[in-house]
C-alpha cells in the first residue's frame, strides 16, 4: 500500500505543471537551466531566452532532455523584448532568473558604471519584461523573479546587489497587488554551486553544511509556480545562511 502511495504522490508531481506554457528567461545556464528540467519533468511546456539560446538550441534541448522553444533577446531592450514576446505568445508562467555580471567591491571601490549597468540588467531588465509581459500571462498563472541572499544579509563588498535585491523585493510585494489575478513572487537563493573553494569552504559553517546545488533551488521556482494561493511573498533557500 505504502509503494502504491509514493507511485501516486510522484505521479501528481509530475504533473502539476501539466501543458503550462512555461518562459524562462535566463534559462541557458544555472539556475535557470535547472528550473527548465525540473519544470519538464513537471509536465510543462518549456520556453527558453537569453542572449544567446536560440543559438544554443540543440544543446538545451539535449540537457533539458525535452523538447523545447529558445529565443534569443536582450531584456534590457525595449524592441527586441517586445519583438520576442509578440513571437512567443501567451504563456502561463514567466521565470526571470538572468543575473549581472558585478565585482564584489566595497561600496567607495565599486565602479559606478558597473553598478548601473548591474541595476539595468538586474532591476530595470525584470521591471521592463514584466511591464510588457504580463499582458501574455494567464489570469491563472504567475510570475518568478530571483533575487539573492545579499539583501536577505549584509555582506561587504556586495552593496550594490543588496540594494537591488532590495528594490526587488518590493517591486514583487507592489506587482502581487496591481497584477492579481496573476500571482508574483521571488526566489531568494543563498550560495548555489559552482562556486570558488574559499565559498565552499565559508559554506561549511552553515546549518546544512554546504552550498546549494541549482536543482535545490529549482524546487521553489515549481513549487511557486503550482501553488495557486501563494503571492507576494520571498522563498529564501540559504542552507540556513542567514543564521550565522
Amino acid at each position: 500500500m505504502g509503494h502504491v502511495i509514493h507511485v501516486m504522490l510522484e505521479k501528481a508531481m509530475n504533473n502539476i505543471l501539466q501543458n503550462k506554457r512555461i518562459l524562462i528567461v535566463g534559462g541557458s545556464s544555472g539556475i535557470g537551466l535547472a528550473v527548465a528540467k525540473q519544470a519538464c519533468t513537471a509536465g510543462g511546456k518549456l520556453i527558453i531566452a537569453s542572449r544567446n539560446a536560440a543559438e544554443k538550441h540543440n544543446d538545451l534541448v539535449a540537457a533539458v532532455g525535452h523538447d523545447i522553444e529558445t529565443y534569443s533577446f536582450d531584456m534590457t531592450s525595449e524592441n527586441e523584448t517586445a519583438t520576442a514576446l509578440k513571437k512567443i505568445g501567451n504563456i502561463d508562467h514567466l521565470v526571470i532568473t538572468a543575473r549581472p555580471e558585478i565585482t564584489p567591491a566595497l561600496f567607495v571601490e565599486t565602479d559606478f558604471k558597473q553598478a548601473k549597468q548591474a541595476f539595468e540588467t538586474k532591476f530595470w531588465g525584470q521591471y521592463q519584461l514584466i511591464q510588457k509581459a504580463q499582458g501574455h500571462i494567464s489570469q491563472h498563472g504567475s510570475i518568478v523573479m530571483t533575487t539573492g541572499i545579499a539583501g536577505e544579509k549584509i555582506f561587504k563588498n556586495f552593496s550594490t546587489m543588496a540594494i537591488i535585491n532590495s528594490a526587488t523585493e518590493v517591486l514583487c510585494r507592489q506587482l502581487a497587488m496591481e497584477l492579481a489575478p496573476i500571482r508574483v513572487n521571488i526566489v531568494s537563493p543563498g550560495f548555489v554551486a559552482p562556486k570558488s573553494q574559499a565559498v565552499e569552504k565559508y559554506a561549511q559553517q552553515f546549518p546544512s553544511g554546504k552550498i546549494a546545488l541549482p536543482e535545490e533551488v529549482a524546487d521553489a521556482y515549481v513549487y511557486l509556480m503550482a501553488n495557486p494561493y501563494t503571492t507576494g511573498i520571498s522563498v529564501v533557500i540559504d542552507g540556513g545562511a542567514r543564521l550565522i
